[in-house]
């Protein structure tokens, strides 16, 4: 069986080339690198390119999915050419060759390792991301490119505001929320001079500009504020056909049951469409770890000598960010909740989470100075050791130690003291606090959540659900 490792860059792909494991990663590939300069396993994206990788007959090949459009042609390609396309996760595979000491920032120990990992973990599909093809696959393109046209359009919207702080200062800060009719934002419409059937919209605007005071002061409207306008209510008609699409793929049949549930626990269109990207089919979940590690909401284990620290890093970025502004907007406050058994259960369980902090904040702020002093006291251990000690006679170290560790003791107990009489870290806001035990209580409903989403998920595709 052949394997290809592919680096992906911007205009070309690094390949390395693997039929079995190597036994000593670091000398073989030592032994086997090739020069940058005429790379015969550099393919450029270009028909030449693909030719030429296409000429190695590979059984698969790896890849990550960072820098994803660049990638995507790749993968589209080999698997219309009946290659198996196998994806690794960017932490995987960077543990895999950290693990293995290869070197880094170098694309071809990187395609190497892809290779390898996929090798060694070959019929195992738990070690590899999967993308589900299809309307599936739309639909998470459909997501993302709303999310790329609300980042189009903050800079814009910013822009015009500078603009009408000189022009129509009355309006510069007013919000603008896109109508339900036409899904035209009235402001920027009443400045781009759209026709609308919402008359009393731009009624609203033509009495507000008439008695504003730039109006008074002859001061008009510029042509490059009316452009600004008119370009944000095209980006929200382009908004309106994608949302559109999104709309028609959720209405296929194997999606209802998914958004029945998802409707129940209070998420809305949007976020429903990226969630049932991530997690369609539901039944390829095994267990609720799994469900939340692909929806970013497991917590991985870093332990490190006396150091032990729990990570939500691992899964998709994009589904944790929906899920904290779901429980923001949705759980949070008591009247947005839904109105059914689940918004009860989530809803309690936020409240529990929020109330132990709120009736004892000073235990938590006492908690968070403590974490800080000993995270404290250990590195500045760590950079005695490192410093003082190397440079003492071997006779003394023994003596040296104990008495850092009975200085670092009385520290300890020096910093307990003050914490129980009240005297707080200057440096440690009580705000700063509040903030972080509060996204603390938000990432542990998220986790609830999608713990009680798994079940109700479940309960719909075998029909108990109704």
């Amino acid at each position: 069986m052949k394997i290809l490792g592919l680096d992906v860059c911007k205009n070309s792909v690094v390949a390395w080339e693997l039929t079995s494991l190597p036994k000593n990663f670091r000398s073989y590939f030592r032994d086997n690198k090739r020069p940058k300069d005429n790379d015969p396993l550099t393919f450029k994206a270009n028909a030449d390119g693909v030719s030429k990788l296409l000429a190695l007959k590979p059984d698969a090949i790896i890849l990550e999915p960072t820098g994803v459009h660049y990638s995507w042609i790749w993968a589209h390609i080999c698997e219309t050419e009946n290659i198996r396309v196998l994806w690794v996760g960017h932490a995987e595979a960077t543990h895999y060759r950290k693990q293995n000491k290869l070197p880094d920032k170098n694309d071809q120990a990187d395609a190497l390792a892809l290779a390898a990992y996929a090798l060694l973990h070959w019929g195992d599909d738990e070690f590899f991301l999967q993308f589900e093809a299809g309307r599936v696959a739309l639909m998470r393109h459909l997501w993302l490119q709303l999310q790329s046209l609300n980042r189009i359009q903050s800079p814009i919207i910013n822009r015009a505001r500078q603009q009408l702080a000189r022009e129509f200062p009355e309006a510069a800060l007013s919000k603008s929320e896109p109508s339900k009719v036409d899904g035209l934002p009235p402001l920027w419409a009443w400045l781009a001079g759209r026709e609308r059937s919402l008359k009393r919209q731009n009624t609203h605007y033509d009495r507000l500009y008439r008695d504003s005071i730039a109006n008074q002061y002859n001061v008009g409207i510029t042509t490059f504020t009316r452009k600004l306008s008119n370009l944000l209510c095209d980006l929200a008609d382009w908004e309106g056909e994608i949302q559109t699409e999104v709309l028609e793929i959720l209405n296929f049949p194997e999606f209802i049951p998914y958004r029945k549930v998802m409707t129940m626990f209070g998420i809305g269109v949007r976020p429903q469409a990226l969630l049932i990207s991530q997690i369609y089919p539901v039944t390829k979940f095994d267990s609720v770890g799994r469900f939340k590690r692909r929806l970013g909401m497991a917590k991985d284990e870093y332990s490190s000598g006396d150091k032990e620290t729990m990570n939500t890093g691992a899964g998709s970025k994009l589904c944790r960010s929906q899920l904290y502004l779901w429980v923001l907007d949705q759980i949070a406050p008591v009247h947005a909740r839904p109105n059914n058994e689940i918004g009860r259960k989530l809803g309690e369980f936020y409240d529990s989470r929020k109330s132990q902090f709120q009736d004892n904040p000073e235990l938590w702020k006492q908690k968070a100075v403590t974490r800080l002093q000993q995270v404290a006291l250990k590195e500045f251990k760590r950079s005695l050791s490192q410093n003082l000690i190397p440079i003492v006679s071997k006779e003394l170290q023994p003596q040296l130690e104990a008495t850092l560790n009975l200085t670092l003791q009385t520290m300890q107990m020096s910093l307990v003291t003050s914490i129980a009489a009240g005297d707080i870290a200057p440096g440690v806001k009580h705000k700063d606090v509040k903030r972080g035990f509060g996204n603390l209580v938000i990432s542990q409903t998220a986790a609830y959540g999608c713990r009680l989403l798994f079940k109700e998920l479940k309960r719909a595709v075998t029909n108990d659900y109704k």
